[in-house]
Formats: structure tokens, sequence, C-alpha cells
């Protein structure tokens, strides 16, 4: 076992550039982060902020 998989087997992870998906008719944006050494995705929801203040 490597340190690297060492440290993601108790949770350390090096997540990655957050990503983010949004259509435009939708009031949610979807994002989406990986780990940078085993992979693993990391999702949520976010509401849109509201643009007309």
């Amino acid at each position: 076992m490597t340190a690297n998989s060492l440290l993601c087997r108790i949770g350390l992870h090096r997540w990655g550039k957050k990503r983010g998906y949004d259509q435009y008719s939708s009031n949610v944006i979807e994002w989406e982060q990986r780990c940078e050494r085993c992979g693993k995705r990391k999702r949520w929801v976010e509401a849109k902020r509201d643009r007309r203040r």
C-alpha cells in the first residue's frame, strides 16, 4: 500500500478543480470534484444566486 492510497483510505483526499454544470433553464448548478490520487468523485447541487439584485 502506497502512502497516497493510505491517505485516501483515511479520508484525506486531494480534491482537484471544482467543475460545474449549469443548464440555462434550471435554478440549480451541479458541481463535481475528483480526487487527484484515487479518482473518487464528490458531487453536490447548489441553488443559483438571484441575479435581480
